[in-house]
This record gives structure tokens, C-alpha cells and sequence, in this order.
């Protein structure tokens, strides 16, 4: 069976948190576990922080959890496509056969839909910044604002960006209910941004933006 892939490197260091190169899956459960630091501290913790704290106290165990979980999931895979197989070939299939064809066949295709934002409770938009000025003072207040109405977390991506709070998938990403998080964005006219939401009102939050951002940032819902 496939293990599961320490991101954090081991017993590397780092010399930031920001430098973690996150999957949608171990970026799920640092979300929940923000979620619950936040209830625990009666305030909302930076994504920083609960990276930070996840890292620190809960990682190795979550990834023997997460290995474990998905060593049965698999398994479970496996005896269907020997079933399959079996009643195919007109012969029962050994399970050495079954695990070896599904892991050459299957398996990638497996772990791509389970390390998905989509799988993990992500949701995700692509638009381009159509306001003449870009992303300034007012319409980045404004954007902040309106994601701040709804009960999820949000984030951004822009290509080149300096500035960010982690990185997922190689990508980096900013906290978009920041007004100066946005701002440093510099985002010009013409230039794509994607954002990601996970939370209770996701779907609503990204349609929002959606309607934002490709109507040139003037007007909101």
C-alpha cells in the first residue's frame, strides 16, 4: 500500500512555518484544528498560529491516523476490484494480483482525488481583476469586508506574490479578509487571482467574490 507522504520533511527544520508546502488534505486539518484553538481561546487564531501549534503537538499523530485510515481505504478498493476483476476473468483473482493491477492502474488516480481541494472541503474560483485601478485602497477594504460576512475562511493566490500566509501545492496564499494582506497583493488590471474557501458559507463566499471582482470591483452582494 502507498504511504502517506510526510510534507513536512521529516526531521527537517525550517526556518519559517510559511515555508511548509501544505497539501489540501494536512491544510483540512490545520483549518479544523484553527477552528478549535479559536473556540478554546475564545478569539480567532491566525492561520500562522494554528499552523504553527498543528506542527509543533499534533502532526505525527494525525499522519499515523491519516496513513492508517487510508491503508483500510484502500484495502476496501482493492477487494471491490478483485470482486470486479474475478467475475470478468471467470476466476478468482488473488489478492497479490487484485492489489498489484489496482496500485498500477488505480492508485494515482486515488491519491490525486483524495489530496484534491475539492475532497477536502475546498472550494475554488479563477478570476481576472477587471477594476481599472486594480485591487487599491477601497476596493480591497471592500472585498475584506464582504468576505468577513460570511462564516469560512478565505484565501487568495497571485502569481509572483511576495507576500502571503502559507503555501499550498507549490502556491502561495493570502488571508483575504485582511485589508493589508490584499494590498500587498499589488493587483493590477488584467491579472488572474485565485481564491479558495472552506467554511460553512464557502459557496456563498466565492460566488460573492466572483461577482466582485469580474464587475470591475463595484458593486457586492
Amino acid at each position: 500500500m502507498e504511504n502517506v507522504v510526510d510534507l513536512w520533511g521529516g526531521s527537517k527544520l525550517f526556518s519559517t512555518i510559511k515555508e511548509i508546502d501544505l497539501s489540501p488534505a494536512e491544510l483540512k486539518a490545520i483549518e479544523d484544528h484553527k477552528y478549535f484553538m479559536s473556540q478554546k481561546q475564545g478569539q480567532e487564531v491566525s492561520i500562522e498560529d494554528a499552523i504553527k501549534d498543528f506542527v509543533s503537538h499534533y502532526k505525527d499523530t494525525w499522519i499515523k491516523e491519516k496513513q492508517k485510515k487510508e491503508n483500510y481505504e484502500q484495502l476496501e478498493e482493492i477487494k471491490k476490484y478483485m470482486q470486479t476483476r474475478s467475475q470478468e476473468a471467470g476466476y478468482t483473482l488473488s489478492e497479490n494480483d487484485a492489489a498489484e493491477e489496482w496500485m498500477g492502474i488505480y492508485a494515482h488516480i486515488w491519491r490525486q482525488e483524495k489530496e484534491s481541494l475539492q475532497e477536502n472541503g475546498f472550494l475554488s474560483t479563477q478570476t481576472v481583476v477587471q477594476n481599472a485601478k486594480g485591487l487599491h485602497m477601497r476596493p480591497s477594504s471592500t472585498l475584506a469586508t464582504l468576505t468577513s460576512k460570511f462564516d469560512c475562511d478565505v484565501y487568495v493566490h497571485k502569481d509572483g506574490m511576495e507576500h502571503y500566509n502559507f503555501i499550498l501545492n507549490g502556491k502561495k496564499y493570502m488571508n483575504v479578509k485582511s485589508v493589508l494582506g490584499i494590498l500587498t497583493l499589488a493587483a493590477c488590471k488584467g491579472e488572474a487571482l485565485e481564491f479558495i474557501a472552506t467554511g460553512k458559507d464557502a459557496e456563498k463566499a466565492i460566488k460573492a467574490i466572483e461577482v466582485f471582482v469580474n464587475n470591475g470591483c463595484k458593486t457586492c452582494v
